[in-house]
């Protein structure tokens, strides 16, 4: 991975980063923004977050990237994998890991991808809230240097615990109607 010094501002919007893959959003790009999302939290004082992606084809390689930058300062990552996203802010609250990102363009075409980074709470990361400053340190290069020392990750699997916590809120299911969007699937 190499570090990005050209990324389109527009691609940094109020509360996430979106663009079309391939063009605005790559591997190299999320690499860098990993790293200065990574120099961020450090200096809020943590040690570690959460990643999960979507099923978009494009979600894995840039987890992988986004995964590296931040290992890259340092961090740890505690990585949920394929997950909604749902499930990744219930892993925030279940796991007790504040800050994250969770790849995933939304209701985006397919070309789309994104990065949705929250905080406590499972609270998003606006522009005024912090967005804006990992945007200036990544165009920047303010601390988007690899530490010494790597990060490492943790996979975890919470599909079980997510099952749970959902089935305590209905316990008859008979007379439920369920409609499936499988969205991008």
């Amino acid at each position: 991975m190499e570090i990005n010094r050209n990324i389109d501002r527009k691609i940094f919007r109020g509360y996430d980063i979106r663009a079309v893959y391939g063009q605005d959003l790559n591997e190299d790009i999320a690499y860098t923004i990993g790293l200065g999302f990574g120099s961020y939290i450090q200096e809020k004082g943590y040690t570690k977050c959460l990643v999960g992606h979507d099923n978009r084809t494009s979600s894995e390689p840039l987890s992988d990237a986004l995964i590296e930058g931040i290992t890259s300062t340092g961090v740890d990552v505690v990585f949920l994998g394929l997950c909604t996203t749902p499930m990744y802010y219930y892993g925030q609250k279940f796991l007790g890991i504040d800050p994250g990102v969770m790849i995933t363009a939304s209701h985006n075409p397919a070309e789309y991808n994104g990065l949705k980074v929250s905080r406590e709470n499972a609270l998003p990361v606006g522009l005024d809230t912090g967005l804006g400053q990992i945007k200036e340190w990544v165009e920047n290069g303010r601390e988007c240097v690899p530490a010494a020392v790597r990060g490492q990750v943790h996979q975890m699997d919470i599909k079980a615990d997510y099952l749970a916590f959902l089935l305590k809120y209905k316990e008859d299911w008979s007379n439920l109607k369920i409609a499936m969007d499988v969205s991008n699937g």
